[in-house]
């Protein structure tokens, strides 16, 4: 554990307890927000799948309501359930995932030709940093 002097300790203690006070609002805003999307679909008869834009009073309200299909990959790939080609919109893809302890292995240690082709083929960047509060001790 990292050793901080009193002034830093305490300055990171506000900013940990603030961080879990907004953690806690956006929650209650989120289910909030969840309510009120559902109140002014059924308030405006929206009941179909897709995007449409309405006009009530003095605003104008975009209201989109997408269906998500997923896979279940087991019981397709299994092969137990078999579709004719003419009636089968299940596409396959295929998928690449990168290790990346392996990849910055090989950018470290592998032959110049090697990590020039794979400076070239991946691009490595930083994502979004988060801090999640899993407990108050």
């Amino acid at each position: 554990m990292q050793a901080f002097n009193i002034v830093e300790f305490q300055g990171l203690a506000a900013h940990i307890r603030e961080l879990e006070k907004v953690n806690k609002q956006l929650a209650k805003l989120t289910l909030r927000k969840e309510e009120l999307t559902d109140m002014i679909i059924s308030g405006m008869s929206h009941n179909h799948e897709g995007q449409r834009t309405y006009e009530y009073d003095t605003w104008r309200v975009e209201i989109k309501t997408p269906i998500t299909y997923a896979l279940n990959k087991k019981l397709y790939e299994s092969g137990s359930i078999t579709l004719p080609d003419n009636f089968n919109p299940i596409k396959e893809s295929v998928s690449y995932s990168i290790d990346k302890g392996l990849c910055d292995k090989y950018m470290l240690s592998a032959p110049k030709k090697v990590r020039e082709a794979l400076a070239e083929l991946i691009d490595k960047k930083p994502g979004k940093a988060s801090v999640t509060i899993k407990e108050r001790l």
